[in-house]
């Protein structure tokens, strides 16, 4: 059943900014300068590469501070996404999670880009975020900025929807050590240190952790990660700064389709290592010139299959173990599951920022080479070693011709060794204009590329028999997919609300995405099994229109509030299947491919006696997935139905003495025991509780 959320929304919005407008009229007149509306506002850097208040950047960008993401209680980095209006975080199984943004997504959601101090850890071979291997824990990080909205000319063709960046936290932000140890729900046992010291010429910050469950009773599909992380900063001069980062995780998280109890779901094993040096070196008080240089390598393992495995799970055409052992000779690298492989990515890049006299203009530029590698036996069969150059030119320029007004034009050009067109530009314009000392309004037009990954070009299967004879060519490459297509419209308003210390951020949207990558099912006479093959083709488009809006209000020092809400209408999603008769042909689909109402809610108490409480609630409508199904569907659609979750978190500090201190909290998720399935129909998120204690000294 789908709700009318939007009525409701607008209505509290329009009625918060309505009451709220005489008592900013009065402040205006009484106090309220330039200065103050400016310094309201954050500063944020992930639009444009280059540091602009939100109400001088060209998108919509939600920051999730310090203060939001103690009070949410979140125990993963996705959990804090729920915070963002327009997109859904969700877990494919207990220990494995997708985040997109305007739904239309599966279980390896590709159009985000998400990157850790601005390094990129997104990955070619699976065509999205392994949030697993990620080594990072919630008490490392400062801030989240998400750019709400195509982010192409800024960040490239992963960015296409979207961009995530999180900032950790700065080795000079605290000094000394912390320890923190979480335990709970799916046995759940977490432990996390951090340390902060000078070391030399530099400020060095050394993280670390472990972390593991036993997931679910039903399909026991645990995870295990260890973590390191060193961060070191110098500035040998006073022009210049050196961050050094550098990091390794290890681990396992089990793998599997959660649609039936009868489906394998194995282990699969993960190692990781990143290098990241960036350089910044002050030309002037107004130009700025930086490097950077970064290494990701990820390697993940999954074990090989035995015959009776073979047979339990209707992989052999023939369930004998002497048939399903030769098919093993003969089919090495097959597995149970996809995630398997190794890739490597090498980044170089360099930015000049500088100051032009002319209309107070600010111009940022930069070169950036790419190199990914990879290699799988169950993705890229038969191919070996698969790489692929990409480079890129971008730039954007901030002008201000009059007082209220800012205007920037951005662009990204892009080309990739592999492509088979030529290189794309994805340029963006946005104009902003401050109305009042509290407000100021925005409108911006984006025309994006999404390059294809080296997964969507190369992915490739081939099923032997004993014998070698083939018996069913399962995928096949696709030299030929060629960039997927958006174009976006957006109109932005942003209000300070000084009487509250807040703001409301309202965005209207309209996206027009073409050429989309998509499964299509080509006919091949030659296939033994099927007279077909699977390949992808850029077959899909849809529209997404709708509005966003996000209201924070501060009650008073101890109490505040955050309101999100989206609603997003996709229509007009067209795919072209492909020729075969059985599943092929063109689909038109009606059902929701994104949730037409998502909100959330935070409060947050902070009460005497150095106690805090705070209480997040959650709403998300209907929508069919790519993958999935749930049990309250009567079709194999993957339509899962609406669901309302609500959490809490109580902690309480004790001062030690000598800046010393000890923290415990009880976050319980999913509060009030409304269980709902998330994503697969017996992946049930039911109620959760965790105690977390935190000793810093």
């Amino acid at each position: 059943m789908r709700t009318t959320a939007l009525p409701v929304a607008v209505t509290l919005s329009l009625s918060l900014f309505g009451s709220q407008t005489v008592h900013a009229d009065d402040f205006n007149q009484t106090a309220l300068s330039e200065t103050d509306f400016y310094s309201a506002i954050p500063e944020v850097v992930s639009a444009t590469r280059m540091p602009q208040r939100l109400t001088d950047a060209p998108a919509s960008i939600s920051v999730i501070d310090r203060e939001t993401i103690r009070a949410s209680g979140a125990l993963y980095v996705t959990d804090l996404l729920r915070l963002v209006p327009g997109f859904q975080s969700y877990s494919i199984n207990r220990n494995k999670f997708g985040v997109t943004y305007h739904g239309v997504s599966d279980d390896f959601p590709r159009r985000l880009e998400v990157l850790i101090d601005g390094r990129s850890v997104y990955l070619p071979l699976l065509s999205t975020v392994d949030w697993n291997s990620l080594g990072i824990g919630i008490d490392d990080i400062e801030r989240v900025e998400v750019v709400r909205g195509s982010n192409v000319p800024a960040y490239g063709s992963n960015a296409f929807l979207g961009a995530i960046n999180i900032v950790t936290r700065s080795p000079y932000s605290e000094a000394g050590t912390s320890v923190q140890a979480t335990g709970g729900s799916q046995d759940t046992r977490r432990l996390e240190a951090r340390f902060s010291t000078p070391l030399g010429a530099t400020q060095t910050r050394i993280s670390a952790g472990h972390d593991q469950n036993e997931g679910s009773n039903l399909f026991g599909d645990s995870a295990r990660s260890n973590y390191l992380n060193i961060s070191s900063s110098l500035t040998p001069t006073i022009a210049d700064t050196l961050l050094l980062e550098a990091g390794f995780t290890d681990g396992y998280a089990y793998r599997g389709d959660l649609d039936a109890t009868g489906k394998p779901v194995v282990k699969r094993d993960h190692e990781s290592n990143y290098q990241y040096l960036r350089w910044n070196h002050l030309l002037d008080l107004n130009d700025d010139l930086q490097f950077s240089l970064y290494h990701n390598r990820l390697e993940l393992t999954l074990p090989e299959p035995s015959a009776e495995e073979l047979i339990r799970y209707n992989i052999v055409p023939v369930p004998e173990p002497d048939f399903a052992a030769a098919v093993l000779v003969f089919n090495p690298d097959l597995r149970l599951d996809s995630e398997e492989g190794t890739t490597d990515i090498y980044d170089l890049e360099v930015q000049q920022t500088f100051g032009l006299p002319l209309l107070h203009s600010k111009l940022l530029w930069g070169l950036g080479y790419r190199y990914e590698q990879a290699e799988s036996g169950t993705l890229l069969q038969d191919q070996g070693r698969v790489s692929e150059e990409r480079t890129r030119l971008f730039g954007n320029l901030e002008v201000h011709p009059a007082e209220r007004v800012t205007i920037n034009l951005g662009a990204m050009l892009e080309s990739s060794s592999t492509s088979s067109t030529e290189a794309k530009l994805s340029p963006r314009a946005a104009a902003n204009y401050r109305l009042d000392g509290d407000s100021s309004i925005r409108l911006a037009y984006s025309d994006a590329y999404r390059m294809p990954s080296l997964l969507d070009k190369n992915t490739q299967h081939t099923y032997y028999l004993p014998g070698g004879a083939v018996y069913d060519y399962d995928v096949g490459t696709n030299h030929g997919v060629g960039p997927e297509h958006i174009e976006t419209w957006e109109l932005g308003y942003y209000r300070t609300i000084p009487a509250f210390n807040g703001y409301l951020d309202l965005r209207l949207f309209h996206e027009k995405v073409d050429d989309a990558i998509g499964t299509y099912w080509d006919t091949l006479p030659l296939d033994p099994s099927d007279s077909r093959i699977r390949r992808l083709e850029n077959n899909t488009r849809w529209k997404n229109a709708g509005a966003e809006a996000q209201l924070k209000l501060r009650f008073s020092s101890a109490i505040w509030a955050l309101l999100n809400y989206s609603y997003t209408n996709t229509t007009d999603f067209i795919r072209d299947q492909g020729p075969d008769p059985r599943k092929g042909g063109i689909e038109r689909d009606t059902d929701p491919q994104t949730p037409l109402h998502t909100a959330s809610l935070l409060l947050n108490f902070d009460l005497p006696q150095q106690w805090q409480f705070s209480l997040a609630h959650y709403y998300v409508d209907e929508v069919e997935r790519e993958e999935g199904i749930t049990l309250n569907t009567q079709r194999n659609t993957g339509e899962t139905t609406e669901y309302n979750r609500t959490d809490l978190r109580l902690g309480k500090i004790l001062r030690l003495g000598s800046g010393s201190s000890l923290e415990g909290a009880l976050i319980m998720q999913n509060v009030l025991g409304n269980e709902y399935v998330d994503f697969y129909e017996f992946n049930t998120f039911d109620r959760r509780s965790y105690l977390q204690l935190t000793l810093k000294f």
